[in-house]
């Protein structure tokens, strides 16, 4: 969803430094989603002893792990997470650490197989998905921005809590299922095609922030690029506005595409056009066609 792209960017939560002496926006305060977590679907998805795990037995090691005795349970330090910390181990090792007690605390290993669906129904109001690779073999994630739809959520009841619990198990099939290399990197691109600024509402910006906030901790470091592409004018003076906020890395990191030609001229340059989906001048079959779209959505109803 739009957290996803936003943390790319940098416009939503904090991020650790990147070293280049660059302001970077202040790091959310975790308590909130935690609470959602640990009270809400983190209970609805416990099954069995969750101290059983292997994030819960990493996590019991404490601030005292080390990088063997996490590889032998299963849960070696990723790439990414040193990555993120400008290629610290040591920082990387206890951020980690927190990153196994959270997944601890919500039962990592059950959420899977736990249907989620929640999914259609929030699919309805904002369209996401998974579709082919690019042309560096990056998976590619796809955001209608320009399909979100606040009120048409709200009449079906869907809550802050369940939009959460949607976006937690969509980040953990991406990068448990569909890209299980702690080196893998997603492409990300946000299609403003018909968005209009009314449809960030307070409650919805709400989520965008919390959830930014985890993935920052948690899956730090994971986009290759964010590209937002058929943006109106008025877009790039924004993204200008917040731009000074976040470093240089996550500046480079974001492309601002303004108008329908420069997008489908932006997007050609990326995506193999036998990868590129139908509606945007591609040969593939439309964004909702590709294996790992069909994948995800039958692990969500099943069960």
């Amino acid at each position: 969803m739009l957290a996803w792209g936003l943390v790319g960017a940098g416009l939503l939560g904090g991020t650790p430094s990147d070293n280049d002496g660059d302001a970077t926006a202040p790091t959310l305060p975790m308590c909130s989603v935690l609470h959602r977590w640990r009270f809400g679907f983190g209970r609805e998805a416990q099954t069995g002893n969750p101290e059983d795990t292997a994030s819960c037995r990493a996590a019991a090691l404490g601030p005292s792990a080390d990088a063997g005795n996490l590889s032998a349970l299963g849960r070696a330090l990723p790439k990414y997470m040193v990555k993120a910390a400008g290629g610290d181990e040591r920082q990387a090792l206890q951020n980690w650490i927190e990153t196994l007690q959270w997944r601890c605390d919500i039962n990592d290993e059950s959420l899977l197989r736990k249907p989620n669906h929640n999914l259609e129904r929030i699919s309805k109001h904002y369209p996401t998905f998974l579709h082919l690779p690019d042309k560096a073999g990056r998976l590619t994630y796809w955001e209608i921005l320009g399909g979100l739809d606040p009120s048409g959520m709200a009449s079906e009841g869907i809550t802050a809590a369940d939009i959460v619990h949607n976006y937690i198990w969509h980040t953990f099939f991406t990068w448990d299922v569909a890209a299980r290399d702690d080196e893998h990197e997603v492409t990300v691109i946000v299609d403003l095609q018909g968005f209009h600024l009314t449809s960030l509402t307070p409650s919805i910006i709400r989520v965008f922030v919390q959830v930014s906030s985890l993935l920052r901790k948690h899956f730090p470091q994971r986009e290759h690029g964010v590209f937002f592409i058929n943006c109106p004018p008025w877009w790039h003076k924004i993204y200008q506005v917040l731009a000074p906020l976040v470093s240089s890395r996550q500046r480079s990191m974001a492309h601002v595409i303004v108008g329908k030609e420069n997008s489908e001229r932006e997007l050609k340059r990326l995506i193999d056009r036998k990868n590129l989906p139908a509606e945007y001048g591609g040969a593939s079959g439309p964004l909702g066609s590709s294996p790992l779209e069909k994948r995800k959505r039958k692990l969500a109803s099943s069960r």
